[in-house]
C-alpha cells in the first residue's frame, strides 16, 4: 500500500504566484484596452491644469485637476487619480485629453500610463518567480490530490 504524501506547499505557492500574477496582468491589459477604447471612441480635447491636489493628506504624490472644455461648450474639470512625485504636471500647462462624451469623468490623459506599467511590473515579477515551476507545481498538486 502507497503511502501519502505531505501537502505540497511549495508547489501551492508557487500555482498562487502564478495566479496572483495572470490576475495582476489582466488588470493591465483591461486598463490598456480601457485607455485605447477612450482614445479610439473618445473625444480629443485640451485641458489646462488648474490645480495638484494631494490623493491622501499629507502624503506628498500630487495628483492634477485638469479643466477642459466639452464638444457642448460647458467647462469640466477632472480630477486624476494618478499622483507623481515630483509631480509630472505644472499648473498652466496644457495637456491633451480624451474624454467620453456619456461620462466626462471617465478622462484619458494622452501618454498617461502609468497603472499599465505598474501592474504589468508587478505581474511578471510574480510571473518571474513562478513560471519555472507551473507546470511541476500542477503535477505535484493533481497527485496530492487524486492519489
Amino acid at each position: 500500500m502507497e503511502t501519502s504524501k505531505g501537502l505540497p506547499v511549495f508547489e501551492l505557492v508557487m500555482l498562487l504566484f502564478f495566479t496572483v500574477g495572470a490576475i495582476l496582468e489582466i488588470i493591465s491589459f483591461s486598463i490598456y484596452r480601457n485607455s485605447r477604447n477612450l482614445i479610439e471612441n473618445g473625444i480629443e480635447t485640451k485641458g489646462i491644469v488648474i490645480d495638484l491636489h494631494r490623493l491622501k493628506p499629507r502624503e506628498y504624490p500630487l495628483a492634477p485637476s485638469i479643466r477642459y472644455i466639452k464638444r457642448d461648450g460647458t467647462a469640466h474639470v477632472f480630477h486624476s487619480s494618478e499622483g507623481r512625485n515630483p509631480p509630472e504636471y505644472q499648473i498652466g500647462e496644457e495637456v491633451t485629453l480624451y474624454y467620453d462624451p456619456k461620462d466626462p469623468d471617465n478622462v484619458h490623459l494622452k501618454g498617461n500610463y502609468l497603472f499599465v506599467y505598474v501592474f504589468a511590473g508587478m505581474g511578471a515579477v510574480f510571473w518571474l518567480f513562478s513560471i519555472w515551476y507551473v507546470g511541476s507545481a500542477v503535477k505535484a498538486i493533481f497527485q496530492w490530490i487524486f492519489g
